[in-house]
């Protein structure tokens, strides 16, 4: 498929199936009704802000920000009026830090 601008600035290379979204429909439960891409939001991060960096979202919904930027090395932070997306943003934001601070094999042998 041909790209749909010449314009570097205008992304039109998105993977719109990328979101946690995807994740609240396998497990049957309430899918948020706007959700974020994780393209965009990875650009957005890496281009705004540095490892370290708080990254504060004040729409949250599920917390794609924050999740998004713990991935990324920045700390996360959003706010979010439904309790329901609320609960459901903790649950990928507990995820996330432990899939973070899982050390892996290279981990290890940066260590020896």
């Amino acid at each position: 498929m041909t790209p749909g601008s010449h314009d570097p600035d205008v992304w039109h290379d998105v993977n719109r199936m990328l979101t946690l979204n995807s994740e609240q429909s396998k497990r049957n439960e309430e899918k948020h009704i706007c959700p974020l891409q994780f393209d965009i939001v990875d650009r957005i991060i890496t281009r705004y802000s540095n490892k370290g960096d708080l990254v504060f979202d004040p729409f949250g919904g599920l917390f794609t920000v924050p999740y998004r930027a713990i991935k990324l090395g920045r700390k996360g932070r959003a706010v979010e009026l439904n309790p329901a997306y609320y609960r459901d943003g903790l649950k990928y934001l507990r995820a996330i830090e432990r899939e973070v601070a899982m050390p892996d094999l290279f981990a290890f042998a940066e260590v020896a």
